[in-house]
Parts: C-alpha cells; sequence; structure tokens
C-alpha cells in the first residue's frame, strides 16, 4: 500500500511539471497494481487526451467499467468524428441521470451542442444553446462563449436553406467581443443584408486588434485571417471582384494558418478567376482539396468546393477525368442536380449535342421532378438546330406533371410563351397567357387579372400584332392609373394601326419631356439617323440644301426619306503613338521611331544589311554547298549541266527565247558521231585500256 502511495506523489509531481510521458509510465505502474484503480485510469486518459492520441484512449476506456468517463468517452468520440456515437452515449446518459432525478452536466450538455453542430442539425442545437443561456448569468465567464455559438447557429441555419423559427430572430451582438461582432455580420450574409455586414466585419476587425494588442503582428494576422476571407467574400457577392482577390491573395500569404482558412481563400479564388488563368486555378484547388479538410468542412462547404473542381476541369478540356469524378460524386449526391448538367456539358463541349441531349432525356427519366434538367434539356434543343416545336413540346409535357397550381408559375408561363412566340405560334402564347392570368386572379382571390400580369399580356399581344386586343388591354392599365406613361404609349401604338384618330387623341394626353432630358438630346442628330439601319444610312429628309439646290454634299437632289450610301473606303484611324513617360511631344515633332525600344542590330536596317552581306545570293555564299557536291559546267541554275557524286543530272529546263531563231544543221558532224559511236572500242594495255 506504501508503494502505491509513492508512486501516486511521483505522479503528482510529473503532472505539474506536464512531463506527459512519465506520467504515463507510472500511471501504467499503478494500474498494474490496482487495474481498477479511478485516479490513475482518469490521469492516464486525461494525458493521452492532452497528447491527441484520442483513439487509445478510446480502446482505453472500453476495456473499463460502463457508465463511467462518459464525458472523457465522449470528448475523444468528437475529435475522431465519430459523431453519431457521441450524440447517442451522451442521449443515453441523460436517460440514466432524469430517471434519477438528476440534469445532464453542464460539460456534456455543451459537447452534446457541439456535436449537433458539427452533424448539422442546427435547429437542435439552437434549442440546446437557447437553455444554455437560460441558465447561465450574463455576468459569468462563460456567457459571451454560449451565446457566440448561439448566433453561430442561427447563421448555419439560414445558410443551408432552412428557416429560421421566428423565436430565434436575428439580433444583431455588438461592441463586445469580436466572435460575437463576426457571427452577427454571417448571419446578415445569409439574409443578404451585405451593407449591414460590412460595418459588422469592419468592427470585428477594431475589437479584434484591440483584444489582441498585447500580441505579436503575425499572430494577430492569423486570428484575422477569418475576418478578412468573409470580408472578401462580401466584397465577391457585391461584385466588387478586385478587393476580393487583392484580400484572398493577401490571406494566402500569411503562415502557419489552419487548413480551412487558406482552402476557402483559395476556393473562392477559383470561382472568381473563372475561365481567366487556369493554371493559377489548378494549383489554388489543390490547397482546397487537400486530406486534412475532410472532417472539418460542412456537407455544403465540400459540395461548392468539389463543382468548382469539376467546372475546372471543364474549362482545362479534361473531359474524361471531369466524367469519372462527376460519375463518382453522383453516387453520394443523386440529388445533386448540376452534376447531371455537367455531365451533359462536357459532351457539348466536344461537339456532341445530340450525346448530351440524350444523356439528359435518360437522366429525366430518373428525376422527372428536376427543373433543371428540364431548362437544360429545352436549351439544347434550342442549341441543336432551333427546335422550338420540340422544346415546346419538352416544356408542356413536364408541366403536366406537376400540381395545378406549379403550372402557371410565372418563369414556366414566360419561357413557354417566348417559345410560342419564337415558333410563330402567337395565339397559343395569348391563350396561355389568359389562363394563366384567370388562374393567377383565382389563387389570390381577385376578380380581376393583377395589373403586372396584365401590362406584361398587352405588351405580348402588341408584338404578336394583335393590336385591337393589345388596346383593350392597354385601355384597361389607362383606366387604373390614366397618370402611367408606358400605359399611355402601348395604347397610342396599339391605336395607331387601325384607329389612328384615337391614336392622336390619346398623343396629346402624354406628359411634356423634362427640361434636363430635352437639353441632354440633340435632336438634330436623332431626326438624321434611321432606326433598324446601319451607320452609313442617313436620311437626308432635313439635310440642308447647297445653292445649286443639291442635298448635302451630293451632287444630285434626292427625295425626302432617300437614304444614301456613304461611299468610298472607310478612313484608316491612326492610332497615337505610346511615347515614354515623361516625354514632351512638342520637342520632338513627327512620330517617334516605333523601334525606339529596340537595339540597333535588332532593328529592320540592321536586319537588311546582314541579309546582303551574309544572306541566300550573297557573294559570301557563292562557291558553297553541301558536302561532296561539285559544280560543272555553270553550276546548278547555269547554262551547262551539274554533275554531284559522278552522276550525270538532267539539265535545266531552257525557257522559250522570246525570238524564233533558226537552226543550222551540220549534216557531216552528225553522220561521223554516229559512225564512232557504233564502232567496238578495243581492249588494250596503256593508253589504249578503258
Amino acid at each position: 500500500m506504501s508503494h502505491i502511495q509513492q508512486l501516486f506523489g511521483e505522479l503528482e509531481r510529473h503532472v505539474k511539471r506536464e512531463e506527459h510521458e512519465k506520467v504515463l509510465t507510472i500511471s501504467d505502474k499503478i494500474l498494474a497494481l490496482d487495474p481498477k484503480d479511478k485516479d490513475a485510469l482518469h490521469c492516464k486518459a486525461i494525458t493521452l487526451i492532452r497528447l491527441e492520441r484520442y483513439t487509445d484512449v478510446l480502446s482505453l476506456l472500453n476495456r473499463q467499467l460502463q457508465g463511467q468517463f462518459v464525458f472523457e468517452k465522449a470528448y475523444c468520440l468528437y475529435r475522431t468524428n465519430q459523431l453519431t456515437d457521441g450524440a447517442l452515449l451522451i442521449e443515453n446518459r441523460r436517460k440514466e441521470l432524469l430517471s434519477q432525478g438528476e440534469p445532464l452536466p453542464w460539460d456534456l450538455r455543451h459537447l452534446e451542442a457541439q456535436m449537433l453542430y458539427r452533424m448539422e442539425k442546427y435547429q437542435e442545437c439552437i434549442a440546446l444553446y437557447a437553455g444554455m443561456l437560460r441558465d447561465t448569468d450574463q455576468n459569468d465567464e462563460g456567457y459571451n462563449d454560449i451565446l457566440t455559438n448561439f448566433n453561430a447557429c442561427k447563421a448555419a441555419v439560414l445558410y443551408s436553406g432552412e428557416r429560421l423559427d421566428d423565436k430565434w430572430k436575428i439580433q444583431d451582438v455588438t461592441k463586445t467581443t469580436y466572435e460575437l461582432s463576426f457571427n452577427s455580420a454571417c448571419a446578415r450574409i445569409a439574409t443578404g443584408e451585405y451593407t449591414q455586414a460590412l460595418s459588422l466585419l469592419e468592427e470585428a476587425t477594431l475589437l479584434c486588434r484591440e483584444a489582441l494588442s498585447d500580441y505579436d503582428e503575425d499572430e494577430v494576422e492569423q486570428e484575422m485571417a477569418i475576418i478578412v476571407v468573409q470580408t472578401a467574400y462580401v466584397y465577391q457577392l457585391l461584385g466588387r471582384l478586385d478587393k476580393a482577390r487583392e484580400l484572398y491573395n493577401s490571406v494566402l500569404k500569411i503562415k502557419a494558418l489552419e487548413v480551412t482558412v487558406p482552402a476557402v481563400a483559395a476556393n473562392n479564388l477559383v470561382a472568381i478567376q473563372k475561365e481567366e488563368d487556369l493554371f493559377d486555378s489548378s494549383k489554388k484547388i489543390k490547397t482546397a482539396t487537400t486530406k486534412a479538410l475532410g472532417v472539418k468542412f460542412f456537407s455544403s462547404q465540400k459540395r461548392t468546393i468539389a463543382m468548382n473542381e469539376l467546372l475546372l476541369n471543364l474549362y482545362q478540356n479534361k473531359f474524361a477525368a471531369c466524367r469519372d469524378s462527376t460519375r463518382q460524386l453522383l453516387k453520394s449526391q443523386p440529388d445533386n442536380d448540376a452534376l447531371y448538367l455537367i455531365l451533359a456539358a462536357t459532351m457539348h463541349k466536344q461537339k456532341k449535342t445530340a450525346k448530351a441531349l440524350e444523356e439528359l432525356l435518360e437522366f429525366a427519366q430518373t428525376r422527372p421532378e428536376s427543373i433543371a434538367i428540364q431548362f437544360a434539356i429545352i436549351q439544347l434543343r434550342l442549341l441543336d438546330g432551333q427546335d422550338y416545336t420540340a422544346a415546346i413540346e419538352s416544356l408542356a409535357r413536364f408541366l403536366k406533371g406537376l400540381p395545378k397550381k406549379e403550372q402557371h408559375r410565372p418563369g414556366f408561363v414566360a419561357l413557354l410563351v417566348w417559345l410560342y412566340g419564337q415558333a410563330g405560334q402567337g395565339e397559343k402564347g395569348a391563350e396561355l397567357l389568359t389562363e394563366a392570368s384567370a388562374q393567377w386572379a383565382k389563387d389570390n382571390n381577385e376578380s380581376t387579372m393583377p395589373l403586372a400580369l396584365l401590362r406584361q399580356t398587352a405588351a405580348f399581344k402588341l408584338r404578336s400584332h394583335r393590336y385591337k386586343d393589345a388596346a383593350k388591354d392597354y385601355e384597361e392599365l389607362v383606366r387604373a392609373d390614366p397618370s402611367d406613361p408606358s400605359s399611355i404609349a402601348g395604347l397610342i401604338m396599339a391605336y395607331s394601326e387601325f384607329e389612328p384618330a384615337l391614336a392622336e387623341k390619346y398623343g396629346a394626353s402624354l406628359p411634356e419631356m423634362r427640361k434636363d432630358l430635352m437639353k441632354a438630346l440633340d435632336v438634330e442628330s436623332l431626326e438624321k439617323v434611321v432606326p433598324g439601319l446601319k451607320r452609313e444610312y442617313v436620311s437626308v429628309e432635313n439635310m440642308g440644301r447647297r445653292a445649286d439646290g443639291a442635298v448635302g454634299s451630293s451632287a444630285s437632289v434626292r427625295g425626302p426619306g432617300s437614304r444614301p450610301r456613304r461611299s468610298g473606303a472607310r478612313k484608316p484611324t491612326k492610332r497615337k503613338p505610346i511615347l515614354p513617360i515623361g516625354m514632351d511631344p512638342a520637342a520632338y515633332p513627327g512620330s517617334p521611331d516605333p523601334e525606339r525600344w529596340l537595339s540597333k542590330r535588332d532593328r529592320a536596317a540592321a536586319r537588311l544589311a546582314r541579309a546582303r552581306k551574309t544572306g541566300g545570293g550573297s557573294k559570301k555564299d557563292m562557291g558553297k554547298g553541301a558536302q561532296g557536291m561539285t559544280l560543272e559546267g555553270g553550276g546548278v541554275g547555269g547554262t551547262g549541266s551539274a554533275r554531284i557524286a559522278g552522276r550525270e543530272l538532267p539539265a535545266a529546263p531552257v525557257r522559250e527565247a522570246p525570238a524564233v531563231v533558226e537552226e543550222v544543221v551540220d549534216v557531216a558532224a552528225i553522220a561521223k558521231a554516229k559512225s564512232s559511236s557504233s564502232s567496238k572500242k578495243k581492249k588494250g594495255k596503256g593508253k589504249g585500256k578503258w
């Protein structure tokens, strides 16, 4: 017994000194003497947790008595990403304590909330944190930590697309800690209130610098990196891409950051660049897809990064890799319609539109409720030969499978009406608009069509040349709002086609143009321009006449409304030369030398001089040729023949002379040559040897 006490004394000394390896050694000695000693077992488990050996802790505690060290075991399950098992362990412990009339301990409640957050069960997590806030005094040190996590859950609910209960409405918590300001900003980003989010992020930056005033600048930058990334994200959403890109790159330059922050920055940079710098994007996407991020990102973040990687492969024309990765993702994300669209895009980009359409039709059978797939089918039908009839049939077939209320959604109706118009079936489009208007009025318990819908219907009838029907709709709009200039203008346009007198009558009721707009318009130039024609066609109806009666600069007189075409070639425009910084153009009259940036040996004059001296056809190259080549009879291209390596080559063809010269034939010389060639050569020695 005294030996165990001595070991415990030694164990306490090593614990105070944080000598973890020695603590494990002494603990093992105690457990060898008493395997069920709770203190030694607890000390060893805590030491292993500090050493981040969570698997060893689980194997140690699983061998011991059940119902003990629940927090340590649950914490190790949480750190090893065994969230379901950890939450079940805590739930069983809660039931056990409730049967004894005791509440769940504070540490287990906090750990359970963290597990629910990681499991993306945000609604349960919010309710748990709300209960913890009620049970905590606001002056307590841990109150702000719970409130920070509570607001983080609210933002997560909004980001995930779920509905936030009214009792958990968003309330900005400012001027306390930078974590609270940051989470409030995240909630505002999720609701689209970007200006307010930027002000909250600026406040978080100031509070962070104030709280970390005693730290080194490197440590402050590491802590503020997440605020900078979120600020850049807001700028990205606002369309200020240059500012967002600058902030993202500044974060990627910070060293020793936690892996999630640079991963988010790299992914967002890839999204900004799109097809601009694919090589740089391929390097950055590796930062966002490292294996260390597997358990740190939520499913929505993993999904976004995976989609960006697929799109990057598509932009780089890596079609095989893109299709393989997409099909692999479909196994875990069968409800992700964007993956089906990427598969079709790979085929379409390879000029295989028919194959892409065939695949989409197959996908539509497995996911008949997918709007994205149906709209992609319509788009491909239009791209593949402008087949409006087939597109109308596809959309009509899809709409029939929807509930009655869904069939007349404004987006569906607008697309179908447009397709009818393109296919030359304006009557069907008008009928559809009338039917949809009646359905919308019925759904909204209105006796008449809403004015916004009536305005769209009237405009469509006017475009479809159904002027009388359009006039009736515009009359109703004018009665509803006599001061609406667009409705009056539409009524005038409709009446001008069949009742010009009424058009003039309503024309007098149009409001006068504002004086500031009148000053900004050049009436004379507007009268000369003929709408719908190219710029070289101008109206000469109002052009001035010369003394001889001709119109403008033309010598012939044209009637009103004639459109003379500009004659002659276009006058070339000369670009102004780019001058060096600080150069005074007045000091150097004339245009500067365009080759002034080059060294003298690289300028055109120097190149021409070298060509004359050493180029082809120069005196320096005369007599030169390939090794083993001898020239006879004037050389190649001369009047004689050339013999290369002892072989006779045919002489170069002689061009026909400009004048015909009579040829003189020496008959005696020809006869002598024939006789000498027909005689046999004698073999012999000496000079007669062949």
